[in-house]
């Protein structure tokens, strides 16, 4: 897609795009919040390559064109930003100033999960721009729910219509992988979604589930839940279905939460990975 000097470049055969002859130290015109909308719908995750030096007022112009800023949504005891730091941000960092990491999520690896599912409202999506990456590790890799969705065996296709899953945020743990009776009791944050949702903009049925934070489907027995959720989750991993970004300093990221699923890979914690994060208000799943 090309349009008044500005054009797309996909980066995977599944999903994400770079999208290029954008300055982000002036303000965005309506053509360009039109193509940015554009090929976000297209391709999912929009990449920007060093993106220059984006002040944070700079990125939250650049999220408006996708929606309202949305809270930082973690709990307040999972929030380790700064005094002083802009509103609604959230540093993924492992940064130490006097000692004290300044942001969360700071080391290793991250499973794949859906920013927010355990509210109400997800986040419809969330950006990122990386202040400073180590040289190696610290990749986020992306999956397409689309495509998860559309290529479901017929077994589970009739298993998961018309179904809700539990989604939580809890002190002892995440989802299937650590669920107690303990762990859900003391869940700070959950909520029931469809399994299968339809995106409001494309029109496409996504396979609303992930590894980290889906806890349980509705209605049925522990046992055949874990089951079906493992299934569901081995199936959405695909590596056909999925974009790895590899982090330069000054990258500016986006993508849709509705639609996909995101994971972080391990890196040398004696590395310093500082990325500065912004979310966009989502909105109730059906």
């Amino acid at each position: 897609m090309a349009s008044g000097g500005l054009h797309v470049t996909p980066l995977g055969d599944a999903l994400g795009a770079e999208v290029c002859g954008l300055d982000f130290s002036k303000p965005l015109t309506s053509h360009e919040r039109d193509f940015l909308r554009r090929a976000w719908t297209d391709h999912l995750v929009i990449v920007a390559r060093g993106a220059q030096e984006l002040s944070a007022d700079a990125q939250i112009d650049f999220c408006k064109t996708f929606g309202e800023i949305g809270g930082r949504a973690r709990p307040v005891e999972a929030r380790h930003e700064p005094a002083g730091a802009p509103a609604d941000v959230m540093y993924v960092s492992n940064k130490r100033v006097g000692g004290r990491i300044i942001g969360s999520i700071p080391d290793g690896e991250m499973e794949f999960h859906i920013d927010q599912s355990y509210t109400e409202r997800p986040a419809r999506g969330t950006s990122l721009y990386a202040i400073e990456v180590p040289d190696e590790g610290g990749d986020t890799m992306f999956g397409n729910l689309y495509l998860a969705y559309e290529s479901l065996p017929d077994d589970l296709r009739r298993a998961v219509e018309g179904r809700g899953a539990l989604n939580v945020y809890g002190h002892g743990g995440y989802g299937i992988q650590s669920r107690s009776a303990n762990d859900m009791g003391a869940a700070t944050r959950k909520h029931v979604h469809p399994i299968v949702c339809t995106h409001p903009d494309s029109g496409r049925k996504t396979l609303f589930v992930n590894r980290l934070m889906t806890a349980s489907v509705e209605g049925l027995p522990p046992d055949e839940s874990d089951d079906l959720l493992f299934r569901l989750f081995d199936h959405q991993e695909q590596e056909a279905f999925r974009y790895t970004h590899k982090w330069r300093q000054s990258d500016l990221l986006l993508w849709d939460n509705r639609c996909t699923v995101h994971a972080r890979t391990d890196f040398d914690p004696s590395k310093t990975r500082h990325l500065r994060r912004f979310s966009i208000q989502g909105h109730v799943m059906n």
